[in-house]
């Protein structure tokens, strides 16, 4: 199927420098947090309650309008306002709060000088420097309705809380204002994650280790691990000829379903990494490829399904 290619095959295909050497690059989309809105195409994100609310539904809405999978908009996205009937009705409430209280903090201070050098001290005292301690809070609840039915598809309660200390000598690290920014903006793309599939890309480590080929065999692996730097899909390819000639390795398989799945097949990179559990490979990269392909996958379906229901080719 041409869309298993679509997230991974561009990467080898163009022979990308990977950001770390010894390296095999695997991009893609891991499917949304919350699956049970799958069948929601159109969707409107109401204002939410509280001072802070209408900015963090206008940031929302602008994340949701600007998913996109396969290049197309994963979303269609409604404004409130328009009266429009839509699939979905995103609502909540921030609220955000500050509290201060008093405390004391220890402090030296000299109280008497050497005469003959002012630089130094000849006798100390402490003292107690009146401080304040400021707590910031900001708690969002959000929900997603299924306009049809009115069944909540989707809740969840977000929080976060900081503590600054600051004293007449030293200064809070940020200020409350940053603070709530801050927050928010974690809090959108949370739930942005909740709703929508997200990218990632990966540069996983290849398997070095050459134990068991023979002479020339062991020394073409050598010069594919170099091939990584600048040449990804060179070096699979100088894999893909070793195992050709020689028996393969643990290391071997585990290089050739790692480029399996970096160029989107699936099938095939389950056959290798198998092969290098077989051959007794501890690599722990293992079950995380598999874990990947199985996002992949679902993501992929979760797609397909949806893009039948958007008109979509």
């Amino acid at each position: 199927m041409s869309h298993l290619r679509w997230m991974l095959g561009a990467v080898l295909a163009c022979g990308a420098v990977p950001a770390a050497a010894e390296t095999l690059t695997v991009s893609g989309s891991y499917p949304a947090g919350n699956g049970n809105i799958n069948d929601l195409i159109s969707i409107a994100v109401d204002r939410f309650e509280g001072e802070d609310g209408s900015a963090l539904s206008q940031a929302l809405e602008g994340e949701l309008t600007g998913v996109r999978f396969g290049g197309q908009p994963y979303f269609r996205v409604v404004a409130p306002e328009s009266g429009v009937p839509t699939d979905a009705l995103v609502t909540g409430s921030v609220r955000t709060g500050v509290e201060e209280s008093g405390y004391t903090e220890k402090r030296r201070r000299c109280v008497e000088q050497d005469p003959a050098d002012k630089n130094k001290c000849l006798k100390e005292e402490e003292y107690d420097l009146r401080c304040r301690r400021r707590v910031a809070t900001v708690s969002t609840n959000v929900r997603l309705v299924a306009m049809r039915d009115g069944s909540i598809r989707y809740t969840r309660p977000l929080s976060a809380r900081d503590e600054q200390t600051f004293c007449p000598d030293r200064k809070a690290n940020r200020t409350v204002e940053a603070f709530v920014d801050q927050t928010l903006e974690a809090q959108v793309r949370t739930i942005r994650g909740d709703l929508a599939p997200r990218d990632f890309s990966d540069n996983v480590r290849i398997d070095e280790n050459r134990k068991g080929l023979p002479k020339a065999a062991s020394e073409a692996f050598k010069n594919a691990i170099r091939q990584t730097k600048s040449d990804q899909a060179g070096a699979c390819d100088s894999w893909a000829a070793i195992a050709r000639d020689a028996e393969p390795t643990a290391a071997l398989a585990f290089n050739l379903g790692l480029c399996a799945e970096a160029r989107g097949d699936f099938t095939v990179a389950i056959d290798w990494y198998g092969q290098a559990q077989r051959l007794g490979s501890k690599n722990r990269d293992i079950g995380e490829g598999l874990t990947r392909i199985d996002r992949h996958r679902r993501s992929l379906a979760d797609w397909d399904a949806r893009k039948a229901m958007m008109g979509y080719d």
